[in-house]
């Protein structure tokens, strides 16, 4: 699934078949105050049903974090507004946008 000892991580699920539902990738950089995980753009297939694959995809987002003991900090406005949703994610979440 996955490896966190990998400084890129590449995620794609696809349908039965063979159709891309959605693919995204996180890479490991320095910041400094330590290595935190970038997490790039998230694409989901407009065909697909966005909350379910953004549920699914997140709880690996998640495992990652958890496993390698380091946050996300995630840069796609779609990914961001999930865990603004979900504050379970707060504790994994690096370099959070102020609220308005």
């Amino acid at each position: 699934m996955f490896n966190v000892n990998n400084p890129h991580q590449f995620f794609q699920t696809d349908d039965d078949n063979g159709v891309m539902v959605c693919r995204w990738t996180m890479d490991k950089i320095k910041r400094k105050d330590g290595k935190v995980w970038l997490m790039n753009h998230f694409f989901i297939n407009p065909t697909a049903n966005k909350a379910e694959v953004l549920d699914q995809e997140m709880r690996i987002a998640m495992l990652v974090a958890q496993e390698s003991n380091l946050k996300i900090w995630p840069l796609d406005p779609l990914i961001i507004a999930y865990f603004a949703e979900h504050p379970a994610f707060d504790q994994i979440w690096y370099h959070r946008p102020c609220a308005n």
